[in-house]
């Protein structure tokens, strides 16, 4: 049951998936008076047993608090929800905040910002990294951008389903950028793992030592140098040459060929490789590759 507070300002929470009732969820607990909306509205059941009310719009819900909180899907959801019929924009009180956690585009980030500046609120950018257990335990991430008064102002609301709170500036477009390359990361280790694995599936290597392998690559001191070391282009204090580097691409490639497995990650870095040796890097560290994408 809510234990609401009068000096805590009221949220409408918009979208119910599995993210989103977790996340609101967390803010019940907390104790702030909450609204919901959701297209599905018997998804609310929950949060409406728990004290919260259903709102019949978007607009309904923003005109009713002072922090309003989206978990939607994608782009075309947001931009409906927030500033089509009904949306968010059309109800919004003046001077209060929305706060979009979805990972959306950079562009829609800004172009938000600006609305909700024309109108006489603010939006902040605050996408969320974490799966639903993390939503549902109160310990989500997220990178927050806007205006630095309203950043402060929601803060209390933000860190009760994400303790870790980044803040990375006043242009929105920055939190959704920050998002997307967490997720590049993640998206990269994931197909870094599964090359790995097949090819050493396919050559016989025991599952179990890959998966040692793996573990210690990833909790490696050397693979946090490396982050320092490209972070500041320090290319000429040598480990092991580009030169070195695409000879022994080139063997890992040949080596996954011959168990029918071909490496596209490989194929890439002896691209880059590659061209790093033709403008003449063939004796810096072989990390001076990652220079490539910045021609």
């Amino acid at each position: 049951m809510s234990t609401s507070s009068p000096d805590k300002p009221s949220v409408a929470f918009i979208g119910l998936g599995k993210m989103g009732i977790a996340m609101a969820a967390n803010l019940q607990r907390a104790g702030y008076p909450l609204v919901v909306w959701n297209r599905s509205p018997e998804k609310a059941a929950a949060l409406l047993a728990g004290g919260a009310s259903l709102a019949k719009s978007p607009a309904a819900a923003a005109g009713s608090a002072d922090i309003v909180i989206s978990s939607l899907a994608d782009d075309s959801s947001l931009r409906a929800v927030a500033a089509g019929r009904g949306g968010i924009l059309h109800g919004l009180r003046p001077g209060a905040i929305h706060v979009g956690t979805s990972t959306i585009s950079p562009g829609l980030s800004d172009n938000l910002a600006a609305r909700h500046k024309a109108a006489g609120g603010h939006y902040l950018a605050g996408p969320v990294i974490g799966r639903v257990p993390a939503a549902e335990a109160a310990q989500l991430v997220t990178f927050v951008a806007g205006d630095a008064g309203a950043i402060e102002t929601a803060r209390p609301v933000i860190t009760t389903y994400a303790p870790a709170m980044l803040v990375v500036g006043e242009r929105q477009s920055q939190a959704s950028i920050a998002k997307l390359i967490a997720n590049f990361l993640g998206a990269s280790a994931m197909d870094l793992i599964g090359q790995t694995m097949a090819w050493g599936e396919k050559s016989g290597l025991p599952p179990a030592l890959l998966q040692q392998m793996l573990s210690g690559f990833f909790g490696n001191p050397a693979t946090k140098e490396y982050v320092v070391k490209i972070g500041e282009r320090d290319f000429d204090s040598v480990g092991f040459t580009a030169a070195g580097g695409l000879k022994d691409v080139k063997l890992m490639i040949g080596a996954a060929h011959d168990v029918k497995l071909r490496l596209s990650s490989a194929e890439a870095l002896r691209a880059k490789l590659s061209a790093a040796v033709a403008r003449g890097w063939r004796d810096k560290d072989w990390s001076c590759f990652t220079d490539i994408d910045r021609a």
